[in-house]
């Protein structure tokens, strides 16, 4: 049996008990962290989308362990790197990256990482790009049941979408072709907008190999991810369009 079919032992059954114990995880990692604070009712919003994600994840595919609230955590921790970073002296460079009245483009939306929790935790705006149709109708029915005003779905291919440069910041994680997410976001950002590439260390190369010629060098924030009792390390990549 797959992972995605079968919870991890001392799971909770069922949705709406696994969305809880998600966000008591969540809570607890952002408790520890003690390096943001996030809106109210944030936590209400994780809660939900954990509930949506292990109502759809199975049937959709959406991620490994859609029954299980300790990698829906992970995730969620993760989406938030930007986030949790911006509030860190040295990376107070991230601090406007996410501001009201920012247009963000989320690239290969799929399971809602990172785009529907950063919508979730900040007054920015959100376009969701996702091609597979059933995703991006979970997208829709999910951001509709967080209740995000400050989202918008599209169900089309990132390196065929007719983008224009009105976005302030774009955002890919887990995405397929490094290149193709620095293409697209050549085309959608305005001059001095930025990308924001969630990485792993051993992407670190390739990430500073695939130049295009419009960005400035990438700049690197690394961070650790608490996955149960083990930390991932993992690297955000930012580059400046000029």
């Amino acid at each position: 049996m797959s992972r995605a079919s079968k919870a991890s032992p001392g799971a909770p059954e069922g949705p709406s008990a696994i969305g809880r114990s998600a966000r008591t995880i969540v809570a607890r990692e952002l408790a520890d962290s003690g390096r943001a604070t996030f809106p109210a009712g944030f936590l209400d919003r994780v809660e939900t989308f954990a509930t949506e994600l292990a109502l759809w994840g199975s049937k959709l595919n959406l991620t490994a362990a859609p029954d299980d609230p300790v990698e829906i955590a992970f995730h969620v921790i993760d989406s938030l790197a930007p986030v949790m970073l911006a509030r860190m002296a040295e990376h107070a460079s991230l601090a406007d990256a996410l501001a009201s009245g920012v247009r963000v483009l989320d690239l290969g939306s799929g399971a809602g990482f990172p785009g529907l929790i950063l919508a979730a935790a900040c007054d920015a705006e959100f376009v969701l790009v996702e091609a597979r149709r059933k995703r991006a109708s979970f997208l829709s029915v999910t951001a509709a049941a967080m209740g995000l005003g400050n989202v918008r779905v599209e169900s089309s291919r990132a390196d065929s979408t007719a983008l224009e440069p009105v976005f302030d910041l774009v955002t890919a994680r887990a995405f397929a072709e490094l290149t193709v997410a620095l293409k697209a976001a050549a085309k959608a950002l305005r001059p001095s907008g930025h990308a924001m590439l969630y990485a792993t260390p051993a992407q670190r190369p390739a990430i500073e190999d695939a130049r295009i010629g419009c960005f400035d060098p990438p700049r690197f924030f690394g961070y650790e991810v608490a996955r149960g009792t083990i930390g991932v390390p993992h690297v955000l990549a930012v580059v400046r369009r000029r």
